[in-house]
């Protein structure tokens, strides 16, 4: 036994230099070649499937959380705000419009925290410490609120206190929180559209290799064809132009169509976060009675930026008749503005305050229009982001259907290999 073992590898070595040996041995490295090269496309195409799949399902709703919970954390401010300046029935309704902009905070603060893997990260950090800082936050609006009631003039302390900690506090931290998730659904959006070059090398390697083995085959066999390997050759180069084209295809549309879609989402997104910070501080200035010339700048500045915002974005999206319609808001917004600007530097307060606030229905008001913005931007966005899942969705098609069609060619392939080669084995028996 020990000797016939020793034995083995010479007589293994003995037949495998023989011509059946040769042949057998260079059909196996074909038949490897193409089984690696069409597995490693089918193994990256499932794993880009699975990464678009994440980034439908976790990433973009986690970006879009962020999102929501800023925007709904500044709407409340801003209605808090505005609310204090209002009496009776509009401060009624108000406050319900308060109680709801804070619960949906709520509502997007435990969403953003489901879709944060990672429990040690920046993100998880910020919901945390948001978490902490809002109920501070409603205790102060509720104090100002309190004593507001009574007439007692405290309650505008109270009031600027509350929007110094949203300010200052919890709207720089969800915007950082909307800024991370935002640049990691740009990240990988553009990994996503990246052509799979290693598993396109490997197909163009399998097809090199299947080439030379014919000529080779052609010399040994003393045939000039081979319906096998010519077979074999054929699927194989099929299986690299539909991949290759595929992954042009998806990186020359979907590239631009992500892009097309990512940047007006992002701008969309800062103007209406901006549009609350203008708002807010606004009507910050009407409760304290002083609008200084620092915040007539800081208003002029983010008007400019939604109004550059606005302008950039208009060719970019589905509904340009709605960028029209926020531009034409913003404009009466700003002219409103200065009207009520105008009256409080002359000492007249209720007038700036009917001005800002306007009676219902007034549609040169500065909380009109405002509104009018928030809601044209708000319909925007959402446009922006179901256009986005329909490139994911996309790009998810292309990717399955590589999968299967290069499962397919590439078995075959390997097929068609052993049966060219068995013909040729039998001429030797």
């Amino acid at each position: 036994m020990a000797v016939a073992a020793r034995r083995a590898p010479k007589r293994l070595w003995r037949v495998a230099v023989t011509p059946p040996g040769v042949m057998t041995l260079v059909s196996f490295v074909c038949v490897l070649a193409i089984l690696a090269a069409g597995g490693a496309m089918v193994y990256s195409s499932t794993v880009r499937q699975n990464e678009v799949n994440t980034l439908i399902t976790q990433t973009e709703p986690l970006a879009d959380s962020a999102q929501e919970l800023f925007n709904k954390l500044s709407v409340a401010d801003s209605i808090a705000t505005t609310g204090f300046l209002k009496q009776g029935k509009g401060n009624n309704a108000s406050q319900v419009e308060y109680t709801e902009a804070l619960r949906d905070a709520s509502e997007a603060i435990l969403r953003a925290s489901h879709g944060i893997q990672e429990v040690d990260s920046r993100e998880m950090e910020i919901t945390l410490l948001i978490q902490q800082e809002l109920p501070k936050y409603i205790t102060l609006v509720a104090q100002a609120q309190t004593n507001d009631r009574v007439r007692n003039p405290i309650g505008a302390s109270y009031l600027t206190e509350a929007s110094a900690l949203m300010q200052g506090t919890l709207l720089p931290n969800a915007q950082e929180l909307h800024l991370l998730t935002s640049r990691r659904v740009s990240d990988q959006q553009a990994q996503l559209v990246t052509p799979l070059w290693f598993p396109l090398s490997g197909l163009a390697a399998a097809v090199i290799i299947l080439l030379i083995v014919q000529v080779w085959l052609a010399v040994e066999t003393h045939r000039r064809i081979n319906v096998g390997f010519v077979l074999a050759t054929a699927l194989m180069i099929v299986a690299l132009l539909w991949a290759s084209g595929s992954s042009a295809l998806t990186w020359a549309t979907s590239w631009q169509k992500v892009d097309g879609t990512v940047r007006p989402l992002q701008e969309l997104t800062q103007a209406r976060i901006t549009a609350q910070q203008a708002r807010t501080d606004e009507a910050l200035g009407l409760v304290q009675r002083d609008y200084d010339e620092r915040r007539q700048n800081t208003y002029s500045q983010r008007i400019a930026q939604i109004g550059e915002a606005l302008e950039a974005t208009r060719d970019g999206v589905d509904s340009p008749a709605r960028i029209d319609n926020a531009r034409e808001a913003l404009r009466l917004w700003d002219s409103s503005h200065a009207s009520t600007l105008y009256q409080m530097q002359n000492g007249n307060f209720n007038e700036a305050l009917q001005i800002s606030l306007g009676a219902e229905g007034d549609a040169t008001s500065s909380e009109t229009n405002f509104e009018i913005l928030d809601s044209e931007l708000q319909e925007l966005i959402s446009e922006q982001r179901d256009d986005l899942r329909v490139v994911l969705n996309d790009v998810r098609t292309s990717a399955d259907r590589v999968t299967k069609i290069v499962t397919f060619l590439t078995v075959i392939a390997a097929l068609c290999v052993i049966a060219g080669t068995r013909p040729r084995l039998q001429e030797y028996v």
